[in-house]
C-alpha cells in the first residue's frame, strides 16, 4: 500500500466515526448528504472518495466546516501587502522555549471562526 491509499482509508475511517457519534444511520446519511447508500457503504469500508462526495457527506455530517482549515492558511499568506500590516520580526534568544500554537498567526486568526455558505 502505499501513503495516499492509507490516507483515504484513514479519512474514511473518520466519517464512519464521525457518522456513529452523530447518532446516523447510513440510510440517514446518505439522505441527508443527498448520495445512495452504497456509496456510504463504500465509503465506510475505505473505498476511494471523489471530492465532490467528501463534500457532500460533510454536508451530511453538518461538518462542511471541517474543510476550512485545509487551505486557508495559504489564502492569509496570498493577501496584498496593502491589505497586511507590517509587523516587526521578533528575535528570541537560544535557551528561550517558544510555544508553537501559542505563537502562531494562523491559530490566532479570525479564519478559524469562517463559515461555509452553502
Amino acid at each position: 500500500m502505499n501513503d495516499t491509499t492509507d490516507m483515504i482509508k484513514m479519512l474514511c475511517r473518520r466519517i464512519k466515526m464521525a457518522r456513529i457519534e452523530k447518532n446516523l444511520s447510513q440510510l440517514e446519511l446518505a439522505n441527508k448528504a443527498q448520495i445512495g447508500i452504497a456509496t456510504i457503504k463504500r465509503i465506510e469500508h475505505g473505498k476511494s472518495i471523489t471530492l465532490q462526495t467528501l463534500i457532500a457527506v460533510l454536508k451530511g455530517l453538518d461538518e462542511l466546516d471541517q474543510l476550512n482549515n485545509l487551505l486557508a492558511y495559504n489564502e492569509i499568506m496570498h493577501k496584498t501587502s496593502s491589505e497586511q500590516p507590517k509587523r516587526k520580526k521578533r528575535c528570541f534568544k537560544k535557551d528561550e522555549k517558544i510555544d508553537m500554537l501559542v505563537n502562531n498567526d494562523f491559530l490566532r486568526s479570525k479564519v478559524n471562526t469562517m463559515r461555509w455558505k452553502y
